[in-house]
């Protein structure tokens, strides 16, 4: 076990392998009642094609989703019932990448992390419950096909991605979950929930050297011999978009539009790739965010309200930008859009004095952040998965300089990988 210290944010991290391949993170939050743990696997919706010590596999998508639902089924019966019998608040959810288990609770603490540990490692799937959990999951893709942000946001992906799995709901589509058997569950929790592809996280105040007894007991008693090796199969995917321009119809009162800015993801580097998505979170801050000039002018012109927003998605298979917003005037919107952030690109907009400003409050929202137990495991989780250091944050963010904020605004924002897609009532 090694203990890390962090003394500029005073903060400090027990790292621990066990032998079976687990990463163990005890973070340390002395005085604090509540205990948050989080128990995940490096496996998301985009793990559909995959060599397992060289053989391939295909499996349908939403299977990683598929999965999440039905570990917490057993043979005697729901575990979440068992969570609340021992005081705990528990949940799960899936990613592109990653399935992550979680529990939170002020009691009953061992009980609780032997209940996570057992209920994700020991799988119990049969013919039965699989055709039982496919209806419950049919209907769950319908609720979101008839919610107009799931729709639009969908198509705007589609429109931008050819080939990779990103464009497809995480929980699959009805064909796709049909196809899946308790032999397809097994294969892949086999494979991706392997303790040397897994994560424990434990946030709270604890007795450190007990608990990592503790835990290292129950991964020895599993008995899980070698280690799988895996590789993920990604589609090729080309810079270009696929379609500029789509409109949508649904049963809705208002218009509503986003814009995609695909971006070719060519970097392999973690660091590399955590640098520019801070860097472009400040470049759109600093153009499109409510302390800005041109939000002003949107908002006067009438093409935004509060229901604006953007962001920038940066995973190591994609990366793009996405802005959306509810307005009648969907081509002056779009055409703003553009307009700023040509306008910027060459205009001396971007300095040293607004990269201080937004450092200040980014850091300012970072360290209130830390003292949430819920906030830490899941970020460092996310952190640790991507190849960073959660606490390690602000010494990168001190380190973007402006030249890097311009150079990725200019390389992410080019026009000619932006996609419309506009959702609108029925006519």
């Amino acid at each position: 076990m090694n203990r890390i210290d962090y003394p500029e944010i005073d903060e400090s991290v027990y790292r621990h392998q066990c032998d079976n391949g687990l990463d163990v993170f005890i973070i340390q939050k002395p005085g604090y009642s509540k205990k948050f743990v989080t128990y995940t696997t490096k496996y998301g919706s985009m793990d559909d094609h995959f060599r397992v010590d060289g053989e391939a596999f295909n499996v349908p998508d939403g299977i990683a989703h598929f999965l999440e639902h039905k570990m917490f089924e057993k043979e005697e019966g729901d575990v979440f019932n068992l969570f609340s019998k021992h005081g705990a608040s528990a949940n799960a959810f899936t990613s592109y990448d990653r399935t992550s288990y979680l529990f939170s609770t002020t009691e009953s603490f061992e009980k609780n992390l032997a209940l996570l540990m057992n209920m994700v490692e020991q799988p119990y799937f049969t013919e039965e419950t699989v055709a039982r959990e496919v209806g419950i999951i049919n209907e769950e893709i319908k609720m979101y096909q008839d919610n107009p942000g799931y729709k639009l946001y969908f198509e705007t992906l589609n429109q931008m991605y050819h080939n990779l799995p990103v464009k497809t709901d995480i929980a699959g589509t009805e064909d796709s979950i049909s196809q899946i058997t308790s032999d397809h569950l097994f294969l892949c929790h086999r494979t991706f929930y392997h303790p040397s592809n897994m994560v424990l996280i434990l946030v709270g105040d604890f007795d450190v050297d007990p608990l990592i007894e503790y835990i290292d007991g129950h991964q020895g008693e599993r008995n899980v011999d070698g280690r799988p090796e895996i590789e993920r199969i990604l589609p090729e995917e080309p810079r270009d978009i696929v379609k500029q321009r789509s409109v949508l119809e649904m049963d809705v009162e208002e218009t509503r539009v986003m814009l995609g800015f695909k971006h070719h993801q060519d970097s392999t580097d973690a660091s590399e790739r955590l640098r520019r998505d801070l860097s472009m979170m400040f470049a759109l801050d600093m153009v499109f965010g409510e302390q800005s000039e041109y939000f002003y002018e949107l908002m006067e012109k009438g093409l935004i309200d509060d229901s604006f927003s953007f962001s920038h998605i940066e995973e190591a298979a994609f990366s793009h930008v996405l802005f959306a917003a509810n307005t009648e005037e969907t081509e002056a919107f779009t055409g703003e859009i553009r307009r700023i952030s040509d306008a910027v690109k060459d205009s001396g907009f971007f300095t040293e004095e607004k990269l201080t400003v937004q450092k200040r409050e980014i850091i300012g929202d970072y360290l209130s952040s830390l003292n949430s137990p819920e906030y830490i495991a899941n970020q460092y989780t996310k952190y640790y998965l991507d190849g960073y250091d959660l606490y390690r944050l602000p010494e990168i963010i001190d380190e973007i300089t402006i030249n890097e904020v311009e150079k990725h605004f200019i390389d992410v924002m080019d026009s000619r990988y932006m996609v419309e897609c506009i959702l609108k009532p029925h006519e």
